[in-house]
């Protein structure tokens, strides 16, 4: 050592870290292979979670800023979805006219802040009555819009009395509907139950196209989406989110059971029920 110069002691130094680095890693690896696997498994999740721990832009000395990497998890994008729409979600109860049961109808989306909800079409008997519940448990009669038109939708206008006004109106929360058609392989997630949210996550397996108009004048569109969401949970209406929490398709009650429409159709055919609901 006394006959080493300042070099040749710094090089000496480096290479017994490195020795001792790789000794460590062998050691290390070989005493994780013996662990128990519910060990390694609360190891794995310290180290994700101090990975995904987000500390704040500091600024270098020389005055760059640092750039730190944010992983987000695609159940966190489940989450932030599903809470950005559940005041958004309604349930639809139906009484008989004539025997007085009440029955549910399905899930309704509201549209407006003044209460417009958007639901799936079925037969209205003349004479039964139609009440909604929000999501905090609030209840409003409901009066039907567009019943007599051939669509894959109905509306309906939630009913607060005469004497509403700004103040005293309920906030109301219109749900976001996407702009886009979804993608092969894309998280899709639909909220079903009758009395309670249930939640089911699955994936974009096909996509049903059909054409419209006339000779070399046809355009296609997306009529169906097909997905392996489980169907236990699924309501007549369920709605169907993407990870930004848009709204991109239902559950109507006229198609198959893993099939969703687009709301591209329900924006299709809104005009015509708002014109339904004006003539009223």
């Amino acid at each position: 050592m006394e006959d080493l110069n300042k070099n040749q002691i710094i090089l000496l130094t480096l290479l017994i870290s490195f020795v001792t680095s790789i000794a460590t890693g062998i050691m290390t690896t070989s005493l994780l292979q013996e662990t128990p696997i519910e060990v390694t498994r609360n190891i794995n999740r310290i180290v994700e979670k101090t990975i995904e721990t987000v500390t704040p832009a500091a600024v270098t000395t020389s005055g760059q800023k640092e750039v730190t990497t944010v992983v987000v998890k695609e159940e966190d994008l489940i989450v932030d979805s599903i809470n950005k729409n559940l005041k958004s979600i309604v349930r639809i109860k139906e009484k008989d006219g004539n025997v007085g049961t009440v029955s549910f109808y399905g899930i309704g989306l509201v549209l407006t802040k003044d209460g417009v909800i958007a639901a799936d079409r079925k037969y209205l008997p003349a004479g039964n009555v139609y009440t909604v519940t929000m999501s905090d448990g609030k209840e409003f009669p409901l009066i039907p819009m567009g019943v007599d038109k051939q669509t894959n939708f109905i509306l309906f206008k939630a009913n607060q009395g005469e004497k509403v006004t700004d103040k005293t109106s309920y906030p109301f929360s219109p749900a976001v509907l996407g702009d886009s058609d979804p993608k092969l392989g894309q998280t899709i997630i639909a909220l079903g139950g009758n009395d309670t949210n249930a939640i089911a996550v699955g994936r974009v397996i096909s996509l049903d196209m059909k054409e419209s108009g006339v000779g070399t004048s046809t355009i296609k569109y997306l009529s169906g989406i097909n997905t392996d969401i489980s169907i236990k949970d699924l309501v007549d209406g369920s709605p169907a989110f993407n990870l930004s929490g848009d709204v991109i398709g239902f559950k109507l009650s006229s198609d198959a059971s893993k099939v969703f429409v687009p709301v591209s159709i329900l924006k299709k055919e809104l005009s015509t029920l708002n014109e339904a609901s004006k003539a009223q």
